[in-house]
């Protein structure tokens, strides 16, 4: 069987460390890297660095390259369109690609009500005008999200983010108007007082809300259906019913931040279609466009029509590259059934993980929905406090070996698994094997 993961050095080697003096004269220290490593070519799901030792890839970018790394039909498509041009401004000379893909949006995001979408650069811009969005149409300002969330690292951004450390750190102060709840997952020792299936309803919210912002106030709920940042953690469906049955009558939106759940990563096109909902307004980036950057706020026709001409706009939104790029990385997911594809990479990669827990004081859980997954690190399992050091220890020896991935970033302690879509089962089996012997290697000694 052949062998993916090449190193002809050791790692970080020589030109890798070279780059990297040059990085610490020349960048801020607050700009760091998960691997020391300088990446001088990537196909579909191997990166080769510059001192050409080859990986192979966990990451996809932070969940960018569901579609693979230097994908023939996206660099096609980026190629012909920057020939024609690479930017004139939408708000100032139009072009096709645009409207093709807003579209293309409108049609293939959860719901069957009438939608319009506006195309921004990033995720954390997508939140942005996302919350402008919903305080225009509800003339309300309040904006509830929750504990372990991430939601970008603008100003808003950091303020949505529902962790202080590292994100907000001597950052402050935050945007006002922004409210944290508890996220609703399982090992959460808030919601552990509840029933194995604990009866949510509109009236918990309300409680909930008392001691956080009078209800009146509040125009929108952003919700990640799987925290990424926040260590691989579902939202719980019962609370999320629950928060629908309180959010509609009273006015109030709901925003899925679908920006890492997107474009085929949990299973189905996006996550929301696990949960039966459709949201108010819905955001996504990320995998939209292989890998070039390009975001969209997708919500219902009445909600976006609320904003006054010229309330949205940016210089860069919907650049005509990254548009191009847009259509045809969504045409390649779904033509190659790339949600399907997630779910087999999923159901292979928790299989062949499922012992650590049980072999292992110190591996508390592996988890995960479709082809995001995470392996969570502890001291011990009955404090399950966190062993940050322990988790940074296996990610080391992972790309010592060959292989990259991530921790999460505020439960650090978990490492995460984001592969491209497109990997083959002999690279995700490599790479598994990769995980395990680096976790035997760290827990044994």
């Amino acid at each position: 069987m052949k062998k993916f993961a090449v190193l002809k050095t050791a790692v970080p080697g020589p030109a890798s460390l070279a780059l990297s003096k040059r990085k610490m004269a020349a960048m801020p220290n607050g700009a760091i890297s998960n691997v020391p490593v300088f990446i001088k070519k990537a196909d579909n799901f191997l990166l080769t660095d510059v001192d050409e030792n080859v990986f192979i890839d966990f990451g996809a970018g932070i969940g960018v390259m569901n579609v693979g790394h230097s994908n023939p039909k996206v660099v096609e498509a980026i190629s012909t369109q920057a020939q024609k041009f690479t930017h004139t401004c939408f708000h100032m000379a139009m072009y096709e690609p645009y409207i093709r893909l807003t579209e293309k949006l409108n049609q293939l995001t959860p719901g069957d009500s009438p939608k319009k979408t506006y195309l921004v650069n990033s995720g954390a811009e997508a939140n942005e005008n996302a919350i402008k969005v919903a305080r225009r149409y509800t003339g309300k300002s309040a904006i509830i999200a929750f504990e372990h969330a991430f939601h970008g690292r603008t100003l808003l951004g950091l303020t949505l983010t529902g962790k202080a450390s590292p994100y907000r750190d001597g950052f402050g102060p935050m945007a006002p108007e922004i409210y944290h709840l508890p996220s609703p997952y399982k090992s959460n020792s808030r919601f552990t007082q509840y029933p194995e299936k604990p009866m949510f309803d509109a009236h918990f919210i309300s409680e909930q809300l008392k001691t956080v912002v009078p209800e009146s106030e509040v125009a929108a709920f952003i919700i990640e259906p799987v925290l990424g940042e926040g260590g691989i953690m579902p939202f719980d469906k019962s609370y999320l019913e629950a928060l629908f049955e309180f959010a509609k009558p009273r006015g109030i939106l709901i925003i899925a931040d679908e920006i890492q759940t997107g474009w085929g990563r949990t299973g189905t096109l996006f996550a929301m279609e696990h949960f039966g909902y459709e949201p108010d307004i819905l955001v996504t980036a990320k995998s939209i466009a292989g890998g070039m950057p390009l975001s969209a706020v997708v919500g219902k026709a009445e909600i976006m029509d609320c904003v006054q001409p010229g309330g949205i706009g940016s210089t860069y939104s919907g650049n005509p590259v990254a548009c191009a790029a847009a259509l045809a990385s969504i045409d390649f997911i779904i033509e190659n059934e790339l949600p399907e594809r997630a779910l087999e990479i999923g159901k292979l990669t928790r299989e062949k993980l499922a012992s650590l827990p049980d072999e292992y004081e110190k591996v508390a859980d592996v988890r995960g929905i479709g082809a995001m997954n995470g392996v969570e690190f502890v001291e011990d399992k009955q404090s399950l406090k966190p062993a940050t050091a322990i988790a940074k220890k296996v990610q080391q020896a992972c790309w010592e070996k060959g292989l990259i991935l991530l921790k999460s970033g505020s439960h650090s302690h978990v490492l995460r698994m984001l592969p491209p879509l497109t990997i083959t089962d002999d690279g995700l089996n490599e790479g598994l094997d990769i995980l395990i012997a680096a976790v035997k290697h760290v827990l044994e000694g």
